[in-house]
């Protein structure tokens, strides 16, 4: 059967996961890419008996190696053996996505270009004739849809013959000084890539091609000629290569003029956006969300209480052999943490997908962008503090974005506090259940003042300046449903993978230690930080299998308590456990993804740093709260 590997390239919200799940189904592999952490997404597809080998790639705006998502792209791309890209441009913003295919046009590989958005780029008066854009690039250009399936077939065909070469290759024509620099260094090419491209990359500055250069010295000498009339070479050989893509768009592209009216996007942006309304608004979603997320989590984990009494009531009078004592604490585990985190992490998950695709969670990072900054945050910290609400961990991977290693560790200390899918399912599933709305917010309450206070301390320390956030914002578009599941499943893979088992392998440890004994020797050391947080010794077990992984701090929590935690602990002791164990660094694999970033001495520092100050403040706020209540 004959094999191709196929790229998805595009920038940021052009819909390449969509058509990815259109053209391959929901059966899609995350990995990253070797060496790095940056995620490729693997499908395959077979289409009139050829396998087609799907890679999409991170959104970038250019094929570079300015960060670290462009040049794992431009590696694969240029080095990677592929047969071909598929090259998704946005029809309401054609002039931008141009940009990019005509510089892997210039690398001769094959590209198809998939237009996607036509239809919204008619409603705004935008008409693109993509026959006549496919005669001036001498390549297929398709209108697709991938919610409707439009296009998908002849794009497929398109990709099965992607070999069959066009008449000529499409080249920019630069003026005549960089032109005869383009063929002087084009004399020193060696390798299978075409010369005059490595030539024009060498110029570019990109080094990762000076490899393919017999002499390297005639960089330096072609620059010493263009002195003069290109002082600046990349920033012109940029200037012409937009100026390209733009006198194209502009040939195919025919703008109707639309009556003078605001569109509904631009009547909900002017309230979204608003100076003061924004920032209120996107406050009264967040405490809508997150009352919708604690009404609908406390009745699914009801439902699955009670069934988990029944099963555990069953396996209880299974055998009463040391054997059977653990397996029916593995068993408890795992139910117990189904029953307390499953519910909360899926709900959250949709509802994160939810507002991506409709396209109000950028919104809602401009509206927080103009408060926080005045605690001294940068702006682009936003975008890993958002994706933080789902996981640290590459929450503190996006920290790279930052213009400097002083803003990636402020930023990613402020990561403590934001709480990810599995401390939601902690305030949610045991707090929320177990002590009620008001204690929810209690702690969340809580959680935001501790931040506050480490902000201003770190802001001290770090003398952090604000800079301007520069965030695209995506149209509002209506959420497709089997979209929005499979991308929840997706992000909560691990969870079904990896937490269900560590559950199973933390209840029966902990049966292992109480059977044989060794119990004390954990707690008793460590009482005095459950004397600290003013409950009883035993509940130090799910503090310490919580840094392990947070979501086995519930299940811990019912092994050592039983499943009526409330007859346990009073509501004043359920606050103060939540908040311990919702403060600081969250578990050992965030703990590990800081030491990848920053070394060992900071991560270590950071950690340690985190939760001390996460059970110091909840001590604190123990005694304060215990005074009047």
């Amino acid at each position: 059967m004959k094999n191709l590997k196929i790229l998805l390239i595009g920038q940021p919200n052009v819909g390449k996961s969509s058509l990815l799940n259109a053209l391959a189904g929901h059966k899609s592999l995350v990995s990253n890419y070797p060496g790095t952490t940056v995620e490729i997404t693997r499908a395959e597809r077979v289409f009139n008996g050829v396998r087609i080998d799907l890679l999409d790639t991170p959104g970038i705006y250019s094929i570079s190696d300015r960060s670290k998502e462009e040049k794992v792209t431009e590696e694969i791309l240029f080095e990677g053996e592929v047969d071909g890209a598929i090259v998704i441009a946005d029809a309401t913003a054609l002039e931008r996505s141009l940009y990019m295919a005509l510089q892997i046009l210039e690398s001769h590989i094959p590209v198809i270009l998939a237009l996607n958005f036509m239809e919204q780029a008619q409603k705004a008066g935008i008409k693109i004739d993509y026959e006549k854009l496919q005669i001036f690039l001498n390549i297929k250009v398709i209108p697709i849809n991938p919610i409707t399936r439009k296009g998908l077939v002849d794009l497929m065909d398109a990709v099965i013959n992607i070999h069959k070469k066009p008449t000529s290759e499409f080249d920019v024509q630069y003026d005549d000084h960089i032109e005869f620099a383009i063929g002087k260094i084009s004399r020193q090419v060696e390798g299978r890539l075409p010369a005059r491209f490595v030539a024009l990359r060498a110029l570019e500055e990109d080094d990762d091609f000076y490899k393919y250069l017999a002499n390297k010295e005639v960089i330096k000498e072609v620059k010493d000629i263009l002195a003069h009339d290109h002082p600046k070479v990349l920033e012109d050989i940029c200037i012409m290569r937009y100026g390209t893509a733009s006198f194209i768009a502009g040939k195919v592209t025919e703008i109707t003029s639309l009556k003078k009216r605001k569109t509904f996007e631009e009547r909900i942006d002017r309230i979204f956006l608003h100076e003061k309304m924004g920032p209120l608004i996107t406050a009264l979603f967040i405490i809508v969300i997150f009352g919708t997320l604690l009404y609908l989590g406390n009745f699914s984990q009801d439902f699955l209480m009670s069934q988990t009494e029944r099963l555990l009531s069953y396996f209880h009078f299974a055998g009463k052999s040391v054997f059977s004592l653990v397996i029916f604490q593995g068993i408890t585990g795992v139910a117990a943490g189904v029953s307390i985190a499953l519910p909360y992490v899926f709900l959250f998950y949709l509802i994160l997908g939810l507002l991506e695709d409709i396209g109000v969670l950028s919104r809602f990072i401009v509206n927080a962008e103009r408060f926080l900054k005045k605690l001294g945050l940068p702006g682009k910290s936003f975008i890993p503090l958002a994706l933080g609400l789902g996981c640290t961990v590459p929450a503190t991977r996006a920290t790279r974005i930052l213009s400097s290693s002083s803003d990636s560790i402020y930023t990613t200390a402020l990561l403590a506090f934001v709480p990810c899918s599995s401390r939601i399912a902690i305030i949610m599933g045991i707090v929320g259940f177990y002590g009620g709305v008001k204690l929810t917010f209690s702690v969340l309450v809580s959680i935001l003042i501790a931040a506050l206070i480490w902000t201003f301390a770190m802001k001290i320390i770090f003398n952090i300046k604000s800079e301007p956030l520069l965030l695209e914002l995506p149209p509002y578009r209506k959420p497709i449903l089997q979209n929005l599941i499979a991308k929840s499943w997706i992000r909560m893979k691990d969870f079904v993978y990896v937490v269900i088992p560590l559950l199973a392998l933390g209840g029966m440890t902990y049966s292992i230690l109480d059977i044989s004994g060794l119990t004390d020797n954990i707690v008793k050391p460590l009482s005095p930080i459950s004397n600290w947080l003013g409950l009883p010794d035993v509940t130090v077990i799910p503090l310490v299998f919580g840094f392990l992984q947070k979501d086995l701090t519930g299940s811990m929590l019912v092994s050592v308590l039983g499943v009526n935690i409330s007859f346990m602990l009073t509501p004043l002791q359920i606050y103060s456990f939540g908040l311990a164990t919702t403060i600081g660094i969250p578990c050992i694999i965030a703990s590990g993804m800081l030491m990848k970033e920053f070394g060992f001495k900071k991560s270590a520092l950071l950690t340690f740093a985190s939760i001390i100050y996460g059970i110091l403040f909840a001590g604190i706020s123990w005694r304060i709260i215990s005074i009047f209540a």
